[in-house]
């Protein structure tokens, strides 16, 4: 694409080089960010050596990875159609007994893949809405096999954690990707409003134990907002609409 618009460019008489006004695509930059993250994530915690009996459970259960102890649940849950079968049963049942807090949306548990980190945090955020149900499904008899999958209080907690921090990135994706014509002058004030909040949720007590798995998604998208900053295609994008379609001024700023 970058090649058919110098070729373009160049036959209108403006100069335009193919490398340096190169726009980087913003859910793949917010994705390796945020896998830089999730690999972060079981490396935070002290060294099972370093630890001591004083040491927060939080650091404890992160250091066991949570993540993958949720994605090894969901493969068993749905490992066959009678398991999918069974569990979409055991939601049914307890929302006409009214044995939750509330009505659970009958849903299948979902798998994440490497390729899209949006889909983990959509699966430990299926997981958390219907632990409920899961912890019923694992105590069937039937489910003697998979029963030690079931994730502990504190499993549960972190993963909440992990689930608001993934939740910023989500949300602000969610919401350039909504728009019916997506523009490029939105990805840099975007990316600083997506390391703002991650920033303020670093610093909040809460999420001290998962800081240094944050502060490596920052130091991600900072790098990419520095490389977009020097970059004159996001220029002429930040540029007026009026002046955008100016010979003069967009031949000075793709030069």
């Amino acid at each position: 694409m970058m090649e058919a618009l110098e070729v373009l460019l160049s036959a209108k008489g403006i100069p335009f080089d193919r490398v340096q006004n190169r726009g980087r695509c913003f859910p793949h930059v917010v994705n390796i960010a945020v896998q830089t993250a999730l690999k972060m994530l079981s490396k935070s915690a002290p060294e099972p050596d370093a630890m001591s009996e004083d040491s927060p459970p939080e650091n404890i259960t992160l250091r066991a990875d949570p993540v993958n102890k949720c994605r090894t649940l969901v493969a068993n849950c749905r490992k066959s159609s009678q398991r999918r079968e069974d569990f979409i049963a055991t939601i049914k049942e307890g929302n006409d007994k009214k044995q939750w807090h509330t009505t659970l949306p009958v849903n299948q548990l979902l798998r994440d893949v490497d390729t899209r980190w949006s889909s983990t945090f959509l699966m430990i955020d299926r997981v958390l809405e219907l632990n409920e149900a899961i912890n019923v499904f694992l105590e069937k008899n039937k489910q003697a096999p998979i029963s030690t999958s079931r994730l502990s209080s504190m499993d549960i907690t972190v993963l909440d954690d992990i689930r608001h921090v993934l939740d910023l990135p989500h949300v602000v994706q969610q919401s350039l990707s909504s728009e019916k014509t997506p523009t490029l002058c939105n990805v840099l004030p975007t990316y600083e409003e997506l390391v703002k909040s991650l920033k303020d949720i670093e610093s909040a007590e809460r999420y001290k134990y998962l800081k240094p798995a944050i502060s490596a998604a920052i130091r991600k998208i900072e790098v990419y907002m520095a490389s977009a900053r020097e970059t004159k295609f996001y220029v002429l994008a930040l540029g007026k609409p009026s002046d955008i379609f100016s010979s003069r001024i967009t031949s000075n700023i793709l030069l």
